[in-house]
């Protein structure tokens, strides 16, 4: 996330942070930095694998998407350009 928007929420690089979209909400840890723009968010993709030894490691895309919001011609859930809001945890 930008250093504008975590100012703003009162969030420190590393710290744990809450996503939330209208389809569901996930736990992720914030990295700041200037390559990103004021307002938006970004996770990193192919995460959210249930590993047998760790359990959950990161975000699995899906859980914040639904198929409400999908590519008309693929069928595929979006997964940029989701309304999200962060808060610390």
């Amino acid at each position: 996330m930008s250093p504008q928007d975590a100012d703003r929420l009162g969030l420190a690089d590393g710290a744990p942070a809450r996503v939330i979209t209208a389809a569901g909400t996930a736990q992720a840890v914030v990295e700041i930095t200037d390559m990103m723009q004021p307002g938006h968010v970004s996770l990193p993709n192919g995460l959210g694998v249930d590993h047998p030894d760790h359990g959950r490691v990161g975000v699995a895309p899906n859980d914040l998407t639904s198929l409400g919001w999908r590519d008309a011609f693929a069928g595929t859930p979006w997964h940029k350009h989701v309304p999200a809001r962060v808060e610390a945890v």
